[in-house]
C-alpha cells in the first residue's frame, strides 16, 4: 500500500458543522456512490441529517468509525470507510460492520485493511461476532435471487434463497470468512392516491376473515396508553420471522426504551406512520405495522417491522394492516411514491402478502456473520 494512505479512527461527530462532521459526510458519500454503482440508484441510502442522529451514543448503543485516506491531513480524499455499531443492551458478543471502499480504489486490499483492524478492537472489546450486510441488485445487471446459475452460487444453512459470489460485496464477504446466515427479499411498490380504492377492497376482503378485530392507526410516537402492548408486539419481532443460520439475543423492550427511540426519530426528522389490531374480546393491540420516511427522503418510505401474534394468526391481520397503513400514508404523507420492505426467503406467508398488495422483488440481501475463531486472509 502506498506510504500516503492513512487508516485512522474518526471521533463520532455531535453534528455536521462541528469536528470531524464534513469527514462524516465524505463518509457518506462514499456510501450513497456505492449505492448507485450497486443497486443503481441511491433510494437505500439515507440523508447525513439523518445519519449522524443514528450514530449518537446511548444506553443500548454506540458507534465507531475508521477511515482510509489518501494522505494524513484531516481534509485529505476518504477513500475507504467502515461505521461499526456495538450493541450495549443485548447481544454484546456482536458486532455490525458496514464498509464501503470507494470504486476506483477497490481490489487493493483497502476492505481487507479496514476490516482488519475493525474486528481486532471488536476482540479487544469482547465481541467475538461480526455481521455484515450485502445486497445485490435484481434490476442493475446483477444477479441474486431471479435464477439458479449452475455455479458461483451460495445458500444458507436454511436453503431458502441463494446469493451470487460473482457480486463484490458477498464476493468480499465469502472471501473474509463469513458465513451466509440468511437471505432477504428486497421488494418495491410504487403507490400513489389512485391506489386507495384497490386498497380498500384488500382490506374489506381480508376483514371478512376476522371479524373480532378493529384497526386503529397514528402518525409519529406510540399513544401513552398503547405502549406496553406495543412494546409486547415488537419484542417478537427478534423471535417469530425466520432467521436462517443467525443467532441473537432478542431485543427487550419497555415505555423508556421506545420512547428514546423516538426521540432519536425526532433529532432524525424521522416520521412514522403505524396501523394497529386491536383484538375487541381482550382489548389488547394483537398486530402492527410500520412504515417510516426519512428527512430529506419524502418520496420513499420504509417498511419497519409488521408482526401477529401468534394466537391472532389465521385471520388475515397481516394483510389488513398493511393494506390499511398503506392507506394511511397517502394521507399522512401524500409525497410518498414507493415503499421498500426486506423479507426472509423463507418467510413465504409474509412475501405472499407482499405480493398481493403489488410489491415485487428488486435486490436480494445476504446477512452474514464470522466468529473471531475464524482467521482472516493473510493478504485479504
Amino acid at each position: 500500500m502506498p506510504e500516503q494512505l492513512t487508516l485512522r479512527e474518526l471521533p463520532i461527530p455531535a453534528t455536521l458543522q462541528g469536528p470531524g462532521g464534513a469527514e462524516f459526510s465524505a463518509i457518506r458519500s462514499l456510501f450513497r456512490q456505492s449505492g448507485i454503482e450497486e443497486l443503481g440508484h441511491d433510494d437505500l441510502v439515507t440523508g447525513d441529517a439523518v445519519e449522524i442522529a443514528r450514530v449518537q451514543p446511548s444506553a443500548y448503543g454506540r458507534h465507531m468509525i475508521h477511515m482510509i485516506g489518501d494522505g494524513e491531513e484531516p481534509g485529505a480524499d476518504i477513500i475507504a470507510a467502515a461505521i461499526v455499531f456495538l450493541p450495549l443492551a443485548e447481544n454484546r458478543q456482536s458486532a455490525d460492520i458496514d464498509l464501503v471502499v470507494a470504486g476506483p480504489r477497490r481490489s487493493h486490499g483497502l476492505g481487507s485493511r479496514l476490516l482488519r483492524r475493525v474486528a481486532d478492537l471488536c476482540l479487544e472489546d469482547n465481541r467475538t461476532v461480526l455481521n455484515l450486510y450485502t445486497g445485490v441488485s435484481l434490476e442493475n445487471g446483477g444477479e441474486g435471487v431471479a435464477a439458479d446459475p449452475a455455479e458461483g452460487i451460495l445458500r444458507p444453512d436454511s436453503g431458502a434463497g441463494w446469493i451470487s459470489t460473482a457480486a463484490p460485496g458477498p464476493a468480499f464477504a465469502h472471501r473474509h470468512g463469513f458465513t451466509l446466515g440468511l437471505v432477504d427479499r428486497g421488494s418495491r411498490v410504487g403507490i400513489s392516491a389512485a391506489d386507495g380504492a384497490s386498497l380498500v377492497r384488500l382490506e374489506k376482503q381480508a376483514a371478512v376473515a376476522g371479524p373480532g378485530y378493529v384497526l386503529e392507526s397514528w402518525t409519529g410516537p406510540v399513544p401513552e396508553a398503547h405502549v406496553a402492548d406495543y412494546c409486547r408486539i415488537i419484542e417478537r419481532m427478534d423471535i417469530d420471522p425466520p432467521a436462517g443460520g443467525l443467532s441473537f439475543e432478542p431485543s427487550r423492550w419497555d415505555g423508556d426504551r421506545l420512547r428514546t427511540m423516538e426521540a432519536r426519530r425526532r433529532k432524525q426528522g424521522t416520521t412514522s406512520v403505524v396501523t394497529v389490531a386491536r383484538d375487541l374480546g381482550s382489548g389488547q393491540l394483537v398486530a402492527y405495522t410500520e412504515l417510516v420516511v426519512f428527512d430529506g427522503q419524502e418520496r420513499i418510505a420504509f417498511q419497519e417491522g409488521t408482526l401477529v401474534l401468534p394466537e391472532h394468526r389465521g385471520h388475515r391481520l397481516g394483510l389488513r394492516v398493511k393494506a390499511a397503513n398503506h392507506r394511511r400514508i397517502l394521507d399522512a404523507l401524500p409525497r410518498v411514491e414507493r415503499i421498500y420492505t426486506w423479507n426472509a426467503a423463507e418467510n413465504s406467508y409474509m412475501l405472499h402478502v407482499n405480493e398481493a398488495l403489488g410489491f415485487a422483488a428488486c435486490m436480494v440481501e445476504g446477512e452474514w456473520t464470522r466468529t473471531s475463531g475464524v482467521p482472516l486472509p493473510p493478504n485479504g
